[in-house]
């Protein structure tokens, strides 16, 4: 529909204007808005409280809302244009009873451009006349966008095949945008009050998506939807991947290395990607991913046997778990167990912990422990078994990692002893690193929980916290469908007059409505972030973008 053409250049405007003048709230919080002469069990509470929230409607200068009375057409073209294309147009109507500066011209022209409203034969707009419910009718079937080509017989003893609005009429019937009353008739001339335009009004948005904006580039298709819910307004941006697109799927590092933080913006420029989103959760400490990372070699160990996100060589995508089984033995034969593979070193801790050189130039950890480097034959894969040449013992942290080596690091406790009590320089060790399950040439990116599986929600724990899984905020997430096409969904969050968030639940059925049978959870909150050819397409709720650990990007073959 033609309002999606002019949303993207008016949006943040009227969302700035609509946030500080709006006074909105949750719906779900209606007795934050009240109108003295909308009563709680009046019949059309709901509706009327819940678009006052929403920003879409106010009351007169007395703070009263007069449901009863009758509405205007200048005052339908003003609710019509605050509740589907959120600005008015600066245009002037070209109507001969509409004047420049007349309260409503704006909005009067912004209905007209969009389509949803018609002015009379005689050249005027009549914006004082009492919009009626034929009127309404037309209107709520265009905004809905639905088909009047095919309609059942006549339904209506006063609506009959020849009236002008006989197949919207039908149409908003059918669809139940509007009803007739009980003596079979509809009264297409009817007045409309202002509560029964609110009623029609809140039905048409509520639990359906809008598509305010499309753009396309090497076949990946981005969306943006306005969603209106029980709970609040929804921003929700698709991202479309076909397996066949002609672009790559690739993992974006921060700064190409673990320990680091960069914007997902400035990642996809440096990589030529046409877009990206942001993936695992990461340490606030050194900016590492949280989760498994692997990129041919590993880059990160898996933590907690969450979900990772796997790309096979052929672009076949799944959403698997596993875990790593290291080891280092050391040449009087004795085996340590190493723990994890490029995190941040806990104090205290009394396991070994292994850095490489893609940790970054040292291994940041804290002036104390061991810290023993090794000269190693071959890279840090997910089966590899290696063997090393110890080059430095050091009492201490933060050792330099030198390429060709790894670094183990245990802070106390038996790791350290390990370490000290069988480390010599010039010793020859031996070094064990599985995934298990693997598959062999896979990608890995880490996250969680899955929220897909086997075309079934099912939002599984992996040793999240509670408030993270039932929580509501801005999310990411990133499905199958059963061709293999890729569907990434961010929703925006924390903005009550904008965009309330998801729930994972929530998150979860929705990449399921898309089409997605297996799907999972990225990092969320002010991490949630979309870039498409060229710049940021969603609204980072910390109100610019965040720098994050990794991402996966579409590059352009």
């Amino acid at each position: 529909m033609k309002r999606s053409n002019i949303f993207t250049s008016l949006f943040l405007a009227a969302l700035v204007i609509t946030c500080i003048f709006g006074g909105l709230m949750p719906a779900d919080a209606a007795s934050r808005k009240s109108f003295p002469d909308v009563g709680k069990h009046y019949w059309a509470a709901n509706s009327i409280l819940s678009l006052a929230n929403y920003g879409i409607i106010s009351g007169n200068a007395e703070g009263k809302f007069k449901p009863t009375a009758n509405l205007r057409r200048s005052e339908l073209a003003k609710l019509l244009t605050t509740a589907f294309i959120y600005s008015k147009s600066p245009q002037v109507p070209a109507f001969s009873d509409v004047e420049p500066n007349h309260w409503a011209a704006g909005f009067i022209s912004t209905v007209i451009e969009q389509d949803l409203v018609d002015g009379f034969p005689d050249n005027t707009f009549r914006p004082n006349a009492v919009a009626t419910r034929v009127q309404l009718a037309k209107i709520l079937v265009k905004v809905k966008g639905y088909s009047t080509s095919n309609v059942s017989a006549q339904t209506f003893e006063d609506v009959g095949s020849g009236y002008w609005g006989y197949r919207y009429v039908q149409t908003a019937a059918k669809n139940n945008l509007i009803s007739g009353y009980s003596d079979g008739t509809f009264r297409p001339n009817a007045q409309i009050t202002r509560a029964e335009a609110a009623a029609l009004i809140y039905r048409a948005l509520l639990n359906k998506d809008y598509l305010l904006e499309r753009s396309s580039a090497n076949q990946v298709t981005c969306e943006r939807y306005r969603r209106f819910t029980g709970a609040g307004p929804m921003n929700i941006n698709v991202l479309k991947v076909p397996k066949a697109a002609p672009v790559s799927i690739k993992l974006g590092l921060a700064k190409d290395r673990v320990a680091a933080r960069e914007r997902l913006s400035s990642m996809a420029k440096r990589k030529g990607a046409i877009a990206g989103v942001n993936a695992d959760f990461f340490s606030l400490k050194t900016g590492g991913p949280s989760g498994l990372m692997v990129d041919d070699q590993i880059l990160s160990s898996p933590i907690n046997n969450r979900s990772y996100f796997g790309i096979l060589p052929d672009k076949t995508c799944f959403v698997d778990r596993a875990s790593m089984s290291a080891s280092v033995t050391a040449a009087t034969g004795r085996a340590g167990i190493i723990a994890w593979l490029n995190k941040y070193r806990d104090r205290d801790s009394d396991t070994i912990y292994a850095y490489t050189p893609f940790y970054g130039p040292s291994t940041l950890t804290e002036d104390t422990g061991t810290e023993v480097t090794i000269r190693i034959d071959g890279p840090v894969t997910p089966s590899s078994e290696l063997t090393g040449t110890v080059i430095s013992v050091q009492h201490g942290g933060n050792s330099p990692i030198p390429l060709n080596c790894i670094v183990l690091s245990a802070d106390s406790g038996s790791g350290r002893n390990y370490l000290d009590g069988t480390m010599r320089v010039g010793d020859t060790i031996n070094l064990k690193f599985y995934l298990n399950p693997w598959q062999s040439g896979a990608m890995a990116i880490g996250g969680g929980p899955r929220l897909v599986r086997a075309g079934q929600v099912n939002v599984e724990s992996e040793a999240f916290d509670s408030s993270q899984v039932k929580g509501r905020g801005p999310r990411t997430g990133i499905g199958i469908d059963p061709q293999g096409n890729l569907i990434v969904e961010v929703i925006d969050g924390r903005s009550d007059c904008f965009s309330i968030g998801m729930t994972l639940a929530e998150l979860a059925a929705d990449l399921k409505s898309r089409g997605a049978v297996d799907a999972m959870n990225f990092d969320s909150g002010g991490s949630s972030t979309l870039y498409f050819n060229g710049d940021i397409y969603n609204y980072p709720s910390d109100g610019s973008e965040r720098s994050i650990s990794n991402a996966i990007l579409f590059v352009p073959n």
